[in-house]
């Protein structure tokens, strides 16, 4: 508990005008966040969530598609279904009651999973990937709870370790098309690929004293597999390379911070933020080609195309100087 209110007074000194948006509750602990949920369909349309109710964006029009819920993340399967939770935080009792909701592709929305209190048994989780596997780790499930396992529940209930190791910093989980998982803990990325082996994919990425001063929201990657991460505690979005590299390629402006981003139909990067007026946007960000070095094969196939071109324009120019 005293490492997290450290968190919030560093965040105080480093981003005064951010702390305040540090107002909402995450059950069983002193540390209120943000949401994450940000997701697209296969047609396009980008959805998320403002902890107040979900947004859908088509053709730059924005329309509430699903109101009065409080959920953090968002999940959209192969049909198009979209799914959040929706729940309330009891003060006196001091416990945290939720429930599971899908938005039908046909505009009905149903409850898949009734209101229950959080925390007492495994009921769902919207760490999913395209199979709608689950996973989840146990951290705050009373009494038994449990840091050292990620866990994958199928869609029909069939519960295994998916993998081993030290998670007891771990706040989100990010399932990835390929069948990976990406997570933080503290100013580390971590990968871990379909079989359960877990690799170091940034081990300091951020310049920090303390990775207490860190706080890292949404994780998501590009079709060349190149890793971008929120960090809210520093106003960026940063790039990992496929070699390790790390470039800024967003920094929020004033008062507001990333928490999440994903890429629309025409591989325009957009960026959930937040700020300190609780308010929350989706913006596109200008994209940064992304960088030979970065790509792997990729991008090396790119590099004798730019070289061509610059030949082909000094020729060009030395041309026009002769006529």
């Amino acid at each position: 508990m005293q490492g997290k209110i450290n968190v919030i007074k560093k965040l105080k000194e480093r981003m005064p005008k951010l702390h305040c948006f540090l107002i909402f509750l995450l059950p069983l602990s002193t540390l209120a966040h943000p949401g994450v949920g940000i997701v697209k369909d296969s047609k396009g349309n980008i959805f998320y969530t403002d902890l107040h109710q979900v947004w859908k964006i088509n053709n730059n029009t924005k329309t509430i598609v699903v109101p009065n819920v409080h959920t953090h993340e968002l999940f959209i399967d192969n049909e198009d279904n979209l799914y959040g939770e929706g729940g309330y935080y009891d003060d006196q009792t001091e416990r945290f009651f939720h429930y599971l909701w899908v938005l039908q592709q046909n505009g009905q929305i149903d409850t898949i999973v009734g209101m229950k209190e959080a925390y007492v048994t495994q009921d769902f989780s919207l760490a999913r990937d395209k199979k709608s596997n689950e996973f989840y780790i146990k951290r705050f499930l009373k009494p038994h709870s449990d840091t050292n396992n990620i866990y994958k529940k199928t869609p029909d209930g069939f519960e295994t370790i998916f993998a081993t190791g030290n998670f007891k910093d771990v706040n989100w989980l990010h399932p990835q098309e390929d069948g990976s998982l990406l997570y933080a803990s503290g100013n580390s990325i971590f990968r871990v690929d379909s079989l359960g082996n877990i690799r170091t994919v940034s081990n300091q990425l951020i310049n920090s004293n303390s990775e207490k001063d860190v706080l890292i929201w949404g994780i998501w990657q590009d079709n060349f597999k190149n890793v971008y991460v929120a960090v809210f505690s520093d106003k960026t979005v940063k790039r990992i390379g496929l070699n390790g590299s790390i470039s800024t390629i967003y920094k929020s402006n004033e008062n507001w911070a990333p928490l999440h981003g994903t890429f629309d139909n025409e591989n325009k990067l957009l960026i959930l933020e937040g700020s300190d007026n609780n308010d929350v946007q989706v913006i596109t960000a200008s994209f940064i080609s992304i960088n030979t070095a970065e790509t792997g094969q990729s991008g090396s196939k790119v590099l004798p195309l730019v070289i061509i071109g610059c030949i082909v324009l000094v020729i060009g120019l030395w041309y026009l100087k002769k006529i």
